[in-house]
């Protein structure tokens, strides 16, 4: 993996309250559909997050060395992460970006990029990293660094375009921008789209996932939003607009027998059991054509989900022991 394409993934690694910096959103594209942040410095201070971290086991020497290259640690270094896209799905008019907010060694950044097959280029007197994979020579994916705190990457289109209005000094405008600030100031993590759920389900890894995503209850799906308050009380919130009031409280009626069905079977198995608890303080509702769900659930009580999860996987992964000889 190059430096570029391991920076990349770090970029984007879950490490996340404030509202959104405004200096990210500036940079976000004006036709963007899709927008998700993370308020890192937030999450890492909160106990799920520390829980998070201390749970980390980053052995892979790649990465040890990238860090040992550019100084940047993920881990350490990033501050708040926003993803945009105009989902222009199957289309050369696609364009996507990650812009960041943290602290970039510049100078050791650059270092470790020479002789990687990454050039450099300048656009409105911004340096800009350039790299393109050998699957896929004729897209260019860039990194361009503002100053040592912000920093945006996406395909060279996208960033130049973020450069320029960086540089502008216009107000960014854009129709998610105040759901965006109304998220962000209430969130750690959080998300929102105009585009149908149904969209996103080529991009899922599992085919049973896609295939149901597609179904027509999910399909009726416009636009969503929501988020993720970790504290004591980790809060989810999430809302759906759909196509029509029937719509919507179909919404309501499948989660809520999804949730019973889950009731129904936590005294026969202890995963059940443990979500179920989690799904006691469930709230979902319709009012017109949107649906609302949110769910309080218990710090301590997540972790102890997660670490049981842990172990359930530790034992699904043992080899068999090998029979003894007589």
């Amino acid at each position: 993996m190059t430096n570029l394409r391991r920076f990349a993934v770090l970029l984007t690694l879950p490490i996340a309250t404030w509202a959104a910096d405004p200096a990210l959103l500036k940079l976000v594209m004006p036709d963007a559909k899709v927008i998700a942040g993370i308020q890192v410095d937030q999450t890492k201070n909160s106990l799920f997050g520390q829980y998070i971290l201390s749970h980390m086991q980053v052995d892979d020497a790649g990465f040890k060395s990238f860090i040992a290259q550019t100084g940047f640690d993920p881990r350490r270094d990033v501050r708040e992460i926003m993803v945009a896209s105009n989902w222009e799905s199957n289309s050369a008019a696609s364009r996507w970006l990650v812009m960041a907010r943290g602290a970039f060694d510049l100078g050791k950044i650059a270092t470790a990029a020479h002789g990687t097959g990454i050039s450099t280029t300048n656009f409105q007197g911004v340096n800009i990293l350039v790299h393109s994979s050998s699957a896929k020579p004729d897209v260019e994916n860039a990194v361009a660094f503002f100053d040592s705190t912000y920093a945006v990457m996406g395909d060279l289109a996208s960033v130049e375009a973020a450069i320029g209005r960086q540089k502008s000094g216009a107000v960014p405008g854009n129709q998610l921008l105040s759901k965006v600030n109304d998220l962000s100031s209430k969130n750690d993590f959080w998300f929102a789209t105009l585009v149908p759920v149904s969209e996103f389900a080529d991009a899922m890894p599992d085919p049973n996932l896609s295939g149901a995503m597609k179904g027509n209850l999910l399909a009726a799906i416009n636009e969503a939003s929501g988020g993720i308050r970790f504290g004591d009380m980790v809060n989810i919130s999430a809302e759906a607009t759909t196509r029509s009031e029937k719509d919507a409280q179909a919404l309501v009626d499948v989660v809520k027998f999804v949730a019973g069905m889950v009731q129904l079977n936590r005294q026969n198995n202890a995963a059940a059991g443990q979500v179920a608890t989690l799904l006691d303080t469930l709230d979902c509702k319709a009012a017109g054509n949107v649906t609302t769900l949110s769910l309080a659930i218990p710090e301590l009580q997540l972790e102890q989900m997660l670490e049981m999860m842990r172990q359930q996987s530790r034992q699904a992964t043992k080899k068999p022991a090998l029979p003894q000889g007589n």
